[in-house]
């Protein structure tokens, strides 16, 4: 029989400690790491539905050349130092709205050598991002060299996972992140399930239904929901550690130890999850092939 289970590692941001709160998800904490401010005016329906003011310029086929590339970056660079400066998210969201589509953030944020320009792409994409476009180029940016941009990056994930697929759903999300707060694990599984009915595709209905789960105990049925979520996002890193976390209660360290090796593959200087492993191969005492 293994001995005790290793010390939990604390828990990614969506998975709240028993009697704890759940966050808010992502808004705030994106822009105090960009520039000390809060988001929370640029979280408005309008703000969200609005489209480009502008045309993109890579509409017009320039995104081929190189040229264009550093134009685009110095461009956003202008528009991140003067947000820094002025403080002022509208200012910001419009002058990006108005010349960059989320593909072209996409591609600054993962191919730009310049530290300011992918700042300013995930920022922009945690205001304004949608799943479809801005979720697998934040979950790469995970593992940006830059720590500003992994963290930026982390906060706009959440952002944009929240904004659901649709502004009903996305009010649903938070009502049941309201009733995970208030310790209401119960009524909060049942609406998250509902709304996996009405939308079985929004990965984050299952993260919220797995949070529910676990608060209850049902540890299984969490860590069937993790997984869903997993197929739908696999840059999930919440439902990563929440799959792990759930295998630890039920009993399977082998299988926690393998996730937890898998989030690391997402974010590759997670010390918390560096630490979880050497836990666990401690534990096991194994030198398993990684």
């Amino acid at each position: 029989m293994i001995g005790p289970r290793p010390r939990r590692p604390r828990r990614r941001t969506d998975r709240p400690t028993r009697g704890g709160r759940a966050p808010r998800p992502g808004w705030s904490a994106l822009l105090l790491v960009a520039a000390g401010l809060s988001l929370d005016a640029a979280t408005s329906s309008d703000a969200r539905a609005r489209g480009p003011a502008g045309p993109d310029p890579t509409r017009l086929g320039w995104e081929a050349s190189g040229m264009w590339e550093s134009r685009a970056s110095s461009l956003l660079v202008d528009y991140y130092e003067a947000f820094l400066r002025d403080r002022n998210i509208d200012d910001f969201r419009d002058r990006v709205m108005a010349r960059y589509a989320e593909a072209t953030l996409g591609r600054v944020l993962l191919t730009s050598p310049n530290i300011l320009a992918r700042r300013g792409a995930v920022l922009a994409l945690g205001i304004f991002g949608h799943f479809e476009a801005s979720n697998e180029p934040l979950g790469r940016a995970l593992a940006d060299a830059d720590s500003v941009v992994r963290n930026m990056a982390e906060s706009a994930l959440w952002a944009v996972w929240f904004r659901a697929d649709s502004e009903e759903n996305g009010r649903v999300l938070e009502r049941v992140r309201r009733l995970l707060n208030d310790h209401n694990a119960e009524q909060a599984a049942d609406l998250a399930s509902k709304l996996i009915a009405r939308a079985p595709r929004l990965a984050e209905a299952y993260n919220q239904r797995a949070i529910a789960r676990f608060l209850q105990g049902r540890f299984a049925d969490s860590a069937e929901d993790c997984s869903r979520t997993l197929q739908l996002n696999p840059y999930h890193f919440g439902a990563l550690s929440g799959l792990a976390q759930c295998q630890i209660q039920l009993g399977e360290p082998r299988q926690a130890l393998q996730t937890f090796r898998r989030a690391l593959k997402v974010q590759p200087h997670s010390a918390s999850i560096r630490d979880a492993i050497q836990v666990l191969e401690a534990q096991i005492g194994t030198d398993e092939p990684r």
